[in-house]
């Protein structure tokens, strides 16, 4: 379960006026993006490893703010990354 307290709300850097955004814990060992309303990716920061769990690539719009997000949060993953751990039920080790 992610944590309860998330203090940071961010619109990505380069692309400040999509219909996506960030919320993170203050130190970002939490982090879920959002498309819209949805939940898409989570990472975790635990024990020195990085647990992501993606819930969806969604539309043509989503897979671009995915990997605008990606760039940002997490450069040294692609899009296909993410498409090759949509619906896995538990966090995928990257």
């Amino acid at each position: 379960m992610m944590s309860s307290v998330y203090t940071e709300f961010k619109r990505l850097r380069d692309h400040k006026y999509c219909q996506c955004h960030v919320i993170a814990t203050k130190n970002f060992d939490d982090i879920v993006f959002y498309s819209y309303n949805t939940p898409v990716i989570f990472i975790k920061k635990k024990f020195g490893k990085r647990f992501i769990k993606c819930t969806g690539t969604y539309s043509q719009t989503t897979r671009k703010q995915i990997g605008y997000f990606l760039k940002e949060y997490a450069p040294d993953l692609c899009y296909y990354d993410m498409k090759n751990i949509v619906g896995k039920l538990k966090y995928t080790i990257m």
